[in-house]
């Protein structure tokens, strides 16, 4: 027994250590450099835009850093192990990107300031008690999906009457989504026919289940779902039924009909300066939590090539200056 756990420990750290991206600035005597740790929960192209935008932030501040990014590659002991090895490094900064890098960085440190990038429900997630303000070492930004007004746009788009929903039931963030999709759903007369998954491996088996049991899909930014998005994409253009999605960058390849997501360089450009401001002495339990806002910070996709394999017309008033267009398998 103890040797296996001995090779599960050794196999965490290496896991860990393959992961690590360590970004170094020049050591200045007079202006020590500070430790910030980075914990992404898996590659998705949102969370790495987010990444980016909180080290460019970091730089045109001017802000002498040492950062320490690691990646869980969707993994829950090697982002508890992330979490610990930050903790043990004594980080100046410790930011968690997405809900469960964030909760294990605040599970692990409570010393140091924690700070999370895009958590959709901060509150159910346990990290803040409001959104006033911070909860002890822990503050953040929030990026609430007006998961309303998106549907509301989308069947109207195409007036589905039974919705596909798959989501990872261990995910709170998720759990909070399908909440209020079932809310939103009730009120327009739709049936919500949602499927819990675990890994991205279940995706596949979910969409089959699914696509002949509803008119279109509804796709959240739900970490897990996204990362097997292909398998849902293929069995959709199947069966001929539309995905509507919350994740933009995911839909930049094409087979999501119509896409509304954050901009989350500008979320990570947000992160940035509220990291700034605990760098310079700010306490977070001071700082309220930080909104993502909608209209002005989204992003829109449509794919007219799906559009036209659906023979679905998008209205012209969702065609607009933020709006990217992918035709003839191009986008523009």
């Amino acid at each position: 027994m103890k040797n296996k756990i001995y090779v599960l420990i050794f196999i965490i750290i290496l896991a860990v250590a393959a992961g690590c991206n360590k970004k170094t600035a020049d050591a200045d005597e007079n202006n020590p450099a500070f430790k910030v740790g980075i914990a992404i929960i898996n590659n998705h192209p949102a969370l790495l835009e987010i990444e980016k935008g909180i080290i460019d932030e970091l730089k045109a501040q001017n802000m002498n850093v040492i950062i320490d990014s690691q990646n869980a590659n969707n993994d829950a002991n090697i982002i508890n192990a992330i979490a610990s090895k930050f903790a043990a490094d004594k980080k100046d900064l410790s930011i968690g990107i997405a809900t469960p890098a964030a909760v294990a960085l605040a599970n692990s440190i409570t010393d140091r300031p924690v700070l999370f990038a895009t958590v959709n429900d901060p509150i159910g997630a346990g990290l803040v008690d409001s959104f006033e303000k911070g909860k002890n070492n822990v503050t953040g930004l929030c990026d609430a999906l007006p998961i309303r007004e998106h549907l509301k746009i989308y069947h109207s788009i195409y007036p589905f009457k039974k919705l596909g929903f798959i989501y990872n039931g261990a995910e709170k963030n998720s759990i909070t989504m399908l909440k209020t999709t079932q809310e939103v759903c009730d009120e327009i007369g739709v049936e919500l026919r949602p499927i819990t998954i675990y890994n991205p491996a279940e995706v596949n088996m979910a969409a089959e289940s699914l696509v002949s049991r509803v008119d279109a899909f509804y796709v959240v930014t739900d970490n897990t779902l996204v990362s097997g998005l292909t398998s849902l994409i293929t069995a959709a253009a199947n069966h001929k039924k539309p995905i509507f999605s919350e994740d933009y960058t995911s839909s930049v390849n094409g087979g999501i009909l119509y896409a509304i997501g954050f901009d989350y360089y500008k979320a990570g450009r947000k992160t940035g300066k509220m990291a700034v401001e605990i760098l310079k002495g700010k306490k977070p339990e001071d700082m309220p939590v930080t909104f993502m806002e909608y209209p002005d910070e989204s992003l829109m996709i449509v794919d007219m090539d799906t559009a036209k394999a659906l023979n679905i017309e998008i209205p012209k008033e969702y065609i607009t200056k933020n709006t990217k267009i992918i035709e003839n398998n191009n986008i523009k």
